[in-house]
């Protein structure tokens, strides 16, 4: 993160939906730099619930059960607080947020672009009514700052290699228009009230203790378990693959840097890779891995690169994890942590999210 910027002692962030891939992550960066963290969270989605209930997850739900326990672990090492709460219900998010907090990140969503196209009214419950929640109550309290996290996904298919915060959106799928909605409805509240409040749009994240089931993933432990990748794409098709770590560091300074007012970022690496990069730097760790590619079945949109110079130029956001160190280190993990845990996989069905 950018030298110059520093967070202040006391100051305090509630996360809405914070137990999640993301949420966790933020939650480990921020206490780590003396911030008070609190996550409100139900646990009912992208959790153990989901692992219990969706087909194609339950055959690793021990696996996923046992990253979703670290991430508790970590959280209740650093001192995070918990609240269980329904963000859905507007009395709890108004309870809640009688508190003062200097942040408040909202990630409460079906962070899964399939799941959100197969269950609609699921992905409206758990991502419009905790938004219209929190914006009701923010929007009277301009001290606090809304952190809003949307999608590269709001872009729809890429008319060109690369696109900025300019650039005109076409929502491809549900889980693209209920954010597109979002960063919207934030743009016209904002018009008629105090709403203090920023949107960051990452794309194709990876990292420790995800469950979300990105490409990034399923190649990795299809590798592992000594089994053909399958990607249901095209050869040239592009990701801007983005750390964990570089967006909780984007998180974080449009949560506090005074130029994060009401202004809307790309948090992402910055520089589209193929798809297939992936194989590549897998093959440093699993030299006898197979790949077949076949016809496009995804849910997601095709993309290529999201400029991030407004983030670097306003809130002086530096990437630091090109696809080849950060991956690395994410295959490493699953490495060292087999070695300690034990890990077999089952079958994985492929897609690109």
């Amino acid at each position: 993160m950018n030298s110059s910027f520093a967070l202040k002692p006391g100051q305090k962030v509630l996360l809405i939906g914070g137990a999640g891939f993301i949420g966790h992550n933020l939650a480990l960066e921020l206490r780590r730099q003396g911030v008070d963290v609190d996550i409100a969270d139900g646990f009912r989605v992208n959790s153990l619930l989901n692992l219990s209930i969706q087909d194609d997850e339950t055959q690793d739900i021990d696996i996923y059960k046992g990253f979703l326990d670290e991430r508790l672990e970590l959280l209740r090492a650093s001192s995070t607080e918990f609240i269980i709460s329904n963000a859905t219900d507007r009395y709890e998010v108004s309870k809640i947020l009688e508190k003062h907090y200097d942040v408040v990140y909202l990630l409460a969503a079906v962070s899964h672009a399939s799941r959100s196209n197969s269950d609609p009214v699921g992905a409206l419950q758990n991502g419009l009514l905790p938004f219209v929640n929190v914006v009701s109550e923010l929007s009277k309290k301009p001290n606090t700052r809304l952190v809003y996290l949307s999608s590269s996904t709001v872009y729809g298919h890429f008319t060109k290699d690369s696109v900025d915060e300019s650039d005109t959106c076409n929502p491809y799928g549900m889980y693209a228009v209920l954010k597109h909605v979002g960063e919207k409805i934030l743009f016209e509240t904002g018009q008629n009230s105090e709403l203090n409040y920023s949107v960051v749009r990452p794309s194709a994240l990876y990292g420790e203790r995800c469950i979300s089931r990105r490409v990034s993933q399923i190649f990795l432990e299809n590798a592992f378990s000594g089994r053909k990748l399958v990607f249901k794409g095209d050869k040239e098709e592009k990701l801007d693959f983005t750390y964990i770590q570089d967006l909780v560091q984007g998180l974080i300074l449009a949560g506090f840097h005074e130029n994060g007012y009401r202004e809307l970022f790309n948090i992402t690496f910055g520089n589209a890779r193929s798809v297939l990069s992936l194989v590549d730097i897998l093959r440093e760790y699993f030299p006898k891995l197979e790949l077949e590619v076949t016809e496009r079945d995804q849910a997601t949109p095709l993309r290529g690169t999201l400029l991030n110079t407004k983030a670097k130029k306003l809130l002086g956001f530096e990437p630091q994890w090109c696809l080849e160190d950060g991956y690395a280190s994410y295959i490493r993990w699953y490495l060292q942590r087999s070695k300690e845990r034990g890990m077999v996989f089952n079958t994985i069905s492929q897609t690109n999210e």
